[in-house]
């Protein structure tokens, strides 16, 4: 994709987003922004008015409102996980979806969706999607991370690890001990994957049972959705997870080599993931915005765009693409990150936007990014 064409293609977003949401439009006018005439470089985006997440959480009613499209017209609705039991509800059509995978393909050298074998901590996407599905106007809820896997492309090789069991997602761990037993000493190639809060809880369980295991430098730990807090879904552990401990000590156990460990940023308002890889170095995740997004991070007390090095506020993210089912193309998470580089990652070397994910505004509302599940299980 060609990153000049972010502009001139997230203008026409946002133009259309104008025309078919009145309730953006709205916001734009007590704003006094007009698309047309306010939009007419790069620079000028800072202007642009955003939506909040909390407008989309089930308990405002809101979601609707936000939709570009009538609500019949949706082909679902993905729904986030919740802490809190007050999920976000997106309406989406196929076209959005499918600009998923594309962002997805293009990261294929980094996913390694080829690899030999995929043992990942999630249901199979086809159970995540149905499972407390609902009707909303006609059209079903389905998990946005259901989506996002549905649309993975996982090795023919995959154990999904989490199983439908007297309607509770329960962890099969006796699967993922075979799994570490059958590649021990292999160097195959494979990706664990999934959540990090089980794969977290269910190494440390395994640390009194089993001995460490050796992958090999042709693993990956992908992990993605959150969950650094302790808490996910109705998932907890008993205190937050620092992202350097989790990486040193599932390194240590499972025999893959710390660089080798990737986590995706999204949430179910955004349409383009964000994913970060790891630095022994700096003992974080580093994450690089892509060329088919931009990020503006925001002053927590102002909202003023920052810019400099070290500089942390809320996230902003700007979607050109994967958004014509609703206001997306503007959307302010509550979430906050840390800007490492405005033009390099110091880590590895790649010219982008750099940013470290710090956490949440304590007192905020939890919100989740992932699939709406129930999971019973010894380690969860």
């Amino acid at each position: 994709m060609d990153a000049s064409q972010f502009f001139p293609d997230f203008k026409r977003n946002l133009v259309g987003q104008y025309e078919e949401c009145a309730g953006y439009r709205l916001l734009c006018k007590n704003q006094s922004f007009d698309p047309y005439n306010d939009l007419n470089c790069e620079d000028d985006m800072k202007k642009v008015p955003f939506v909040t997440t909390t407008l989309f959480k089930k308990s405002n009613m809101l979601f609707k409102e936000l939709l570009r499209l009538k609500p019949d017209e949706m082909v679902k609705w993905t729904v986030s996980s919740s802490t809190t039991g007050d999920p976000s509800i997106v309406g989406r059509v196929e076209s959005d979806i499918s600009q998923i995978k594309k962002f997805a393909e293009f990261q294929n050298d980094i996913f390694h969706p080829d690899g030999g074998y995929d043992c990942v901590f999630y249901p199979h996407p086809l159970e995540m999607n149905e499972y407390a599905s609902q009707l909303i106007s006609g059209k079903p809820t389905e998990s946005y991370i259901g989506n996002v896997m549905g649309i993975f492309k996982f090795s023919r090789n995959t154990d999904f690890l989490l199983k439908l069991v007297d309607n509770d997602f329960v962890l099969d761990i006796d699967t993922f001990i075979a799994f570490l037993s059958r590649h021990n000493n292999k160097h195959d190639d494979l990706a664990i994957r999934g959540s990090t809060l089980l794969l977290y809880n269910t190494v440390e369980k395994l640390k009194n049972e089993i001995p460490p295991v050796k992958l090999g430098r042709n693993a990956i730990v992908h992990t993605g959705g959150g969950g650094w807090d302790g808490k996910k879904g109705n998932i907890t552990s008993e205190t937050e997870i620092e992202r350097f401990r989790f990486v040193e000590e599932i390194s240590s156990f499972l025999g893959i080599p710390e660089e080798n460990f990737l986590d995706t940023y999204s949430f179910t308002e955004n349409s383009a993931p964000i994913t970060g890889h790891y630095s022994k170095e700096f003992r974080d995740y580093y994450f690089h915005v892509p060329e088919w997004a931009r990020v503006i991070i925001r002053d927590i007390r102002t909202l003023e765009p920052l810019e400099q090095r070290g500089a942390k506020g809320f996230i902003q993210v700007l979607n050109a693409y994967g958004t014509n089912a609703y206001a997306g193309a503007s959307v302010l998470v509550d979430d906050i990150a840390e800007i490492i580089s405005t033009e390099r990652c110091p880590d590895c070397g790649q010219k982008c936007m750099t940013l470290s994910i710090t956490g949440r505004v304590k007192g905020s509302e939890a919100k989740g990014c992932g699939a709406t599940l129930s999971v019973r299980s010894e380690v969860a």
